[in-house]
């Protein structure tokens, strides 16, 4: 996605998707449902953070991820999600051809200076990134040019999308004071 004059454009929008359903995504991936909390149904595996690590630490930080698209597979909830990218794709009046990768992060806060993770892109080639802001979080989506200078950042709102082109270089915040839920979408429009 460009402008007129060649620039990268970064696209947000609120509450592009319903309450009901940011309520519903809110509740099925991190078990909150208004003020009380219950088990999630999206099952999530652990994973280390490796481009957050720091040389004095044992460890980098900690994360979770549920697979919802990948070549290997397809979880039985990416009709519950995939109506994100729908959503994101007509509102830029782009044709979704395919989601070629989809997954849900849960970032937990971790004690660090880093502000975010290494600027990366997530798949290879043309492609357009969505990413779908589960909760109100700290950890900014940090984006980059080039050589590397942060050029925009997108503060984590519950229901907030953002459409990118996937080249960008990009890296998630690291949250300090609670969890951070994305869903991420790599599309081919």
């Amino acid at each position: 996605m460009e402008n007129t004059k060649g620039c990268v454009m970064i696209k947000v929008w609120d509450d592009l998707i319903p309450k009901y359903l940011q309520d519903y995504y809110e509740l099925i991936t991190l078990g909150v449902n208004g003020e009380e909390f219950v088990h999630p149904t999206v099952d999530f595996r652990c994973k280390y953070e490796s481009t957050a690590e720091e040389k004095q630490l044992t460890h980098p930080p900690l994360s979770f991820v549920h697979i919802l698209k990948s070549n290997t597979r397809v979880s039985e909830h990416l009709d519950n999600f995939g109506m994100i990218a729908q959503a994101a794709c007509a509102k830029n009046s782009l044709t979704l051809k395919d989601i070629m990768v989809a997954r849900i992060y849960i970032t937990v806060p971790y004690d660090t200076e880093l502000k975010h993770y290494a600027p990366h892109v997530d798949y290879p080639g043309k492609h357009t990134v969505v990413i779908y802001y589960v909760n109100d979080a700290d950890g900014p989506t940090v984006f980059f040019d080039k050589n590397n200078k942060i050029v925009q950042s997108v503060e984590p709102k519950k229901g907030r999308v953002v459409m990118f082109d996937g080249e960008m270089l990009h890296g998630g915040g690291i949250p300090k004071k609670g969890p951070r839920c994305i869903i991420n979408f790599d599309l081919w429009t």
